[in-house]
């Protein structure tokens, strides 16, 4: 466009400035109030139904190791088993070159009784310190 016809025209872009109507703004500040009120309760609830869902992931996981956890106890109950046998326990023994103590070398102490230093000492065959080599017997 020329400068000619810029100024020949017979109107101007100019902003428009309105003024303030206070009367349209507390109704729309009202309306955001009142539209505020109505969503809060969907939004508490869906804070809720989240922290629900994060709670029953939780518990999941928690399942599966407690799966995991049992699974891995009774493989080592099984395993325990194994290796508290007798007969393992005699191979054992055997390849370490043991003997059966003889009788009067064996002890019985009955479940639960605590012996005391003195009931030690007494007890026929009782445990001399490191350079003994006779073996107690405890059932």
């Amino acid at each position: 466009m020329s400068k000619t016809r810029r100024i020949n025209r017979r109107w101007q872009n100019r902003p428009l400035v309105r003024e303030r109507d206070a009367q349209r703004a507390r109704w729309m500040w009202g309306m955001l109030a009142l539209l505020i009120a109505a969503l809060a309760p969907m939004g508490l609830y869906l804070f809720e139904q989240n922290n629900c869902l994060q709670l029953s992931y939780e518990m999941e996981t928690i399942e599966e190791q407690r799966q995991t956890l049992t699974e891995a106890q009774r493989r080592l109950e099984v395993r325990y088993a194994d290796v508290a046998s007798m007969k393992r326990i005699e191979r054992w023994a055997a390849k370490q070159r043991l003997t059966r103590p003889a009788s009067e070398q064996i002890v019985v102490v009955p479940y639960g009784v605590e012996l005391s230093p003195p009931m030690m000492a007494a007890a026929p065959g009782a445990f001399r310190g490191p350079s003994t080599t006779s073996s107690q017997r405890v059932d």
